[in-house]
C-alpha cells in the first residue's frame, strides 16, 4: 500500500479509504504501535509549533508542556475510541476495539499532515492559513462519519453524526475528570 495513495484516497473517497484500511487486518501490534507513532509525532508537531510561532498552545490543552500534553492526548484519544464502542452498540453498530483504533489512528497522521501545512501557509500567508485549518477542520469531520460509518457497520451518516457527538462528550468528560484529579499539578508545573 502506498501512503500518498492511501492519502489522497482518505481525501476524496473516506469510505473507500477506511474499508481498505479494514481490509489490511492490521494487528494489534501494527495498531499499538501505530498509536504510538501519532502521539509522538503529535507532541513533536505541538512543540515545533511552539518554537515556530511562539509558546505552545492548543485550545484544549493551553499552556500546556509538551509532555502533559502527550498525556491528555493519550487518554483523550483512548477514551474517544472506547466511547465511541460504546456509542456505537446504541447505534446498532459493532466492531473490534483494534480495528477502531486503527481507523482513528490513520486519520490522526492524515492530521498531522494537515498541520504541517497549516503551519507551513502561516509563513506564505497566515490568513489563508486560518481558513484552510478552518475548511480542513470541517472537512476532518465528514471524513470522520464515513470512516465511523465503515468501521463500526452503521446504515447512515446520521448515526455515525451520533456516534461521534457521543464518542466526544465521552471523552471531554473522561479529560476533565483527569483535569480535575491533576489540575493543580498540571498548573505547577507545565512549564518546568
Amino acid at each position: 500500500m502506498n501512503f500518498k495513495d492511501l492519502l489522497v484516497e482518505t481525501i476524496v473517497n473516506p469510505a473507500s479509504a477506511a474499508r481498505r484500511i479494514m481490509a489490511l487486518n492490521l494487528t494489534d501490534e501494527v495498531v499499538w504501535t501505530g498509536f504510538a507513532l501519532n502521539v509522538v509525532l503529535s507532541v513533536l508537531l505541538y512543540a515545533g509549533q511552539g518554537v515556530l510561532l511562539g509558546d505552545p498552545s492548543n485550545a484544549l490543552f493551553p499552556g500546556l508542556s509538551p509532555a502533559l500534553f502527550g498525556a491528555f492526548l493519550v487518554v483523550l484519544q483512548l477514551s474517544y475510541t472506547a466511547a465511541s464502542m460504546v456509542a456505537a452498540r446504541w447505534m446498532g453498530g459493532d466492531a473490534e476495539f483494534g480495528t477502531i483504533l486503527g481507523l482513528l489512528v490513520w486519520l490522526r497522521i492524515v492530521n498531522i499532515v494537515v498541520q504541517v501545512v497549516a503551519i507551513a501557509m502561516v509563513f506564505v500567508i497566515a490568513p489563508l492559513a486560518v481558513l484552510f485549518n478552518f475548511a480542513a477542520a470541517l472537512y476532518g469531520l465528514y471524513v470522520l462519519a464515513h470512516f465511523t460509518k465503515e468501521g463500526f457497520g452503521l446504515s447512515s451518516l446520521g448515526k455515525s453524526a451520533g456516534v461521534i457527538l457521543l464518542a466526544g462528550l465521552g471523552a471531554m468528560i473522561a479529560v476533565l475528570i483527569l483535569m480535575g484529579l491533576f489540575a493543580p499539578t498540571i498548573l505547577e508545573t507545565s512549564y518546568v
